[in-house]
């Protein structure tokens, strides 16, 4: 019977995390790294909210809440 190796998967996990997406390039990482702390921080959060926005009063507009009698809208 062949030996299993035991492999920490936590462990890999974290290596892979520190050591960043490996599909973003330098600068990529430089603007990732400005949008989520730095000066495009909340420029990034005003952009996230105002697409929040406009989910929230899309949905509010083309959803219907249902009759509670069980009876359909016209």
């Amino acid at each position: 019977m062949e030996e299993m190796a035991v492999v920490d998967v936590s462990e890999e996990r974290r290596r892979r995390r520190r050591a960043g997406d490996p599909r973003l390039s330098a600068a990529g990482q430089e603007v990732l790294a400005r949008i989520t702390t730095g000066d495009l921080a909340d420029e990034f959060q005003a952009a996230l909210d105002a697409d929040s926005e406009a989910d929230r009063s899309s949905v509010a507009t083309t959803t219907t809440p249902p009759d509670p009698s069980g009876q359909r809208r016209q």
